[in-house]
This record gives C-alpha cells, sequence and structure tokens, in this order.
C-alpha cells in the first residue's frame, strides 16, 4: 500500500472526495479490468485528502478529478531537527526506483520548526538526491519534489501530476479572464448536485457571457477522464506499462455519461464564438476517441448575442442558465445596479428554472428577485478574488 494526498482548493475537500468515491467503482487494475479494491479511509483535512491504497489506483485519479489540484505520492513522514538526520532520510528513499535521473524541481515549505530555513533543506535534499545519483547523467526534467516542514514534522512527497490538474489537454483557446476549468467543475457539480442523471439528462444549459466557453465545455466533459494530456508519473522508471500505452483508456468500462441535454453559448464578442466552438468540438472530439461505439453527439449552439437584449426559445426541456460575467471595468454598463441587478436582468429575460452566477463578494445579491429563492451560496477564491457563486431557483 502507498500513501497518497489529494491536494484541493481550500473548500473543495468534500467535493472532490465525493467525485473519488463516484469514479472509484470504475478503476483499473493491473491486469487491465476493473478493480475490486474497497474506498480506502480517507482523512479528510485543509486542503485535500489523505489516505492509504495500491499505487495502480491511486495514480489513476489523475485522470479523473475534476476539482483537485494535483496527486502527490508520500514518500516519507518522520520528525527531524537537524539537517543531518534530514539529509540521512531523505538519501534512504528509493528514489532511483522512480526517477531517472537527480535534475528534478523542488518545493520546499517550512513553518514551525527548528529546520527552518528552506534554502538549506533544498540544499541538503538537493545534495542527497546527487549522491544517489552520482556519475549519471542529468537528463531532462524527470520529476518534482515536495518538502514540507511543520512543528518538526518532515514530510516528502512526489508530485504524480505534472502540470497543474486544471490543465484539462482540451482548451483550444482562451478569452479575457478565462475561468480556472477546476472551478468551473466545482461549481457545476454544486449547481446539479440534488439531480439525478435522468433529471439532467433533459436540462439545456445556456452560459449567456460564455467568453471561451470554460463552463459549457467542461460541463460536457464532467462524467468523463482526460486522457490527452500527459502526466508526470507516466515518465517514472516504476510506471505502470499499462498507462503508456496509447490505447489503455480503452480499457474503462465507464458508462458513458451525457449530462445535460442541450449546451448553449452566447457572447457580444464575435470572435469569441469561434473559440469557445473549437473547445467544445476539442472535447467531443475526445470523448469520441474513448467512448467508440457508447458516443453520442449532443446539440450545441454558440452565438453572438447580447446577454441583456432577448432571450431564448430554443431550450429542450428545463433551462439553466450559468454564468461568470464580468467584473469592474468589463462589467457591462447597461444594468442597472452592476452586478446587484444582473440577476434580476437574466431571471427577467430568460425565466431559467435555475441560474447559477458567480460575482464578487461585495456585490452579495442581498434580495433574489421576484419569483426566484437563493438555494444556495457558496464562498470561491477566484484568482485571489474573493466572490459567491449564487443559485437561484424559480419559485
Amino acid at each position: 500500500m502507498n500513501r497518497f494526498f489529494v491536494s484541493t482548493p481550500l473548500d473543495y475537500e468534500e467535493r472532490t472526495l465525493a467525485e473519488m468515491k463516484e469514479i472509484w467503482p470504475y478503476l483499473l487494475g493491473k491486469d487491465a479490468k476493473t478493480h475490486a479494491l474497497p474506498f480506502p479511509e480517507v482523512d479528510v483535512v485543509q486542503g485535500g485528502l489523505e489516505f492509504d491504497t495500491d499505487l495502480f489506483a491511486g495514480l489513476q485519479l489523475n485522470f479523473f478529478l475534476k476539482t483537485a489540484n494535483r496527486v502527490l505520492l508520500r514518500m516519507a513522514s518522520f520528525k527531524a531537527r537537524d539537517l543531518p538526520k534530514f539529509y540521512q532520510k531523505m538519501k534512504a528513499l528509493p528514489w532511483r526506483e522512480y526517477l531517472a535521473s537527480a535534475n528534478v524541481e523542488w518545493e520546499v515549505a517550512a513553518q514551525k520548526s527548528r529546520l527552518n530555513n528552506e534554502k538549506r533543506l533544498q540544499d541538503s535534499a538537493e545534495s542527497a538526491l546527487q549522491e544517489l545519483f552520482k556519475g549519471m547523467p542529468a537528463g531532462e526534467l524527470c520529476g518534482s519534489i515536495y518538502i514540507r516542514m511543520d512543528d518538526d514534522l518532515c514530510t516528502i512527497s512526489l508530485d504524480s501530476t505534472g502540470e497543474h490538474l486544471h490543465k484539462r489537454g482540451w482548451s483550444v483557446l482562451k478569452g479575457e479572464a478565462p475561468l480556472r476549468e477546476t472551478i468551473a467543475a466545482f461549481l457545476l457539480k454544486e449547481m446539479m448536485s440534488d439531480l439525478t442523471p435522468a433529471e439532467l439528462s433533459q436540462v439545456t444549459l445556456l452560459d449567456p457571457m460564455m467568453g471561451s466557453g470554460t463552463l459549457l465545455s467542461e460541463a460536457r466533459a464532467l462524467g468523463s477522464g482526460q486522457f490527452a494530456r500527459p502526466f508526470a508519473f507516466q515518465k517514472w522508471k516504476k510506471a505502470p506499462k499499462l498507462f503508456l500505452s496509447p490505447s489503455f483508456a480503452l480499457n474503462y468500462e465507464i458508462p458513458a455519461a451525457y449530462g445535460f441535454k442541450k449546451f448553449v453559448g452566447f457572447d457580444i464578442k464575435e470572435e469569441m464564438i469561434p473559440a469557445a466552438e473549437k473547445n467544445f468540438a476539442e472535447v467531443e472530439r475526445q470523448l469520441q476517441s474513448v467512448q467508440k461505439g457508447q458516443f453520442k453527439a449532443v446539440p450545441a449552439e454558440f452565438r453572438a448575442q447580447d446577454a441583456l437584449e432577448g432571450s431564448y426559445a430554443g431550450a429542450e426541456g428545463p433551462l439553466w442558465l450559468v454564468s461568470n460575467p464580468p467584473y469592474g471595468e468589463r462589467l457591462p454598463t447597461a444594468i442597472k445596479g452592476g452586478l446587484k441587478g444582473l440577476c434580476e436582468v437574466l431571471c427577467r429575460q430568460y425565466s431559467p428554472q435555475r441560474l447559477g452566477i458567480l460575482y464578487p463578494e461585495k456585490e452579495r445579491v442581498q434580495s433574489p428577485p421576484a419569483g426566484y429563492k437563493v438555494s444556495k451560496e457558496l464562498k470561491i477564491n477566484n484568482g485571489g478574488l474573493r466572490c459567491l457563486f449564487t443559485i437561484l431557483t424559480r419559485l
């Protein structure tokens, strides 16, 4: 068994745990068939999830977790009050089973400890690693090592993810101030958490200020894995051979999830329409490549339209709106009362069954528009800006 830590944004821990439980029954065993491992006992801590499981299973979480930051493999945890002990412990770890050389990146953090000089800790760790790989060529960068010293407890981890998990491998073009994909996934999952798949499959999802379409693309891909992008563990010497195969994703027996019935996006800028179309098409292409015969294209419509003018009559089933509207100088000046008035405008013009909207906390909706109630209000850190995600439901 190996110890893993799944890093999440603050307050995302329970949602990521729910994701993990959803995907766990479909992970693969070493025979490339669905495994039978029991769900691990998970410690939910601030900023993540910690648990013991098989290396093969833990690494696969990289493919499926949409609200997590990265997946770390715990290499060791021990008390250390002096550099010689730290050096010896670092050198004793089985780095040569995972890494091809000492050419790695470092993430070092220290607080409330006798060893609180981060540079000296990194220098000592580098010396230990270089001694282990003495005489071997450095080669290309082969990993990232995380060292955390807190109250004299040293935790050393090896990053299995590489680029942050919000890099899905399917966003072709970005617009101005794009929403991070992990945030988009979290908002969408919170918005749809009380619906069954059958109920959700009748809903048309409309983003009236879509930009490059992050919310719509993310909504389309919520039930799928991300297999097109590379992950750090695929460079490990101990990397499971199955995950080096270009077709390994075809072994998963995950039911094809179609989610929403239809996807619609508007943007006032015409140049954003092809960007959103290309991003959504790339998601569809990647889904088709792994779902094969199960794949079914969904209706999608993208057009240049001012969200504050007109409405939408093409909904197939209940209509939901979700939006990350522009803030500050980018906020449409036509809205009386700024963001505080936007909810009223959208509810009046589109009459959605449900509206999810992200906006700065200081612009909090004091009272919902007539005919609606606030069903959920969540605090969100959006690129350092304190925001709220408010979900309104029609009475």
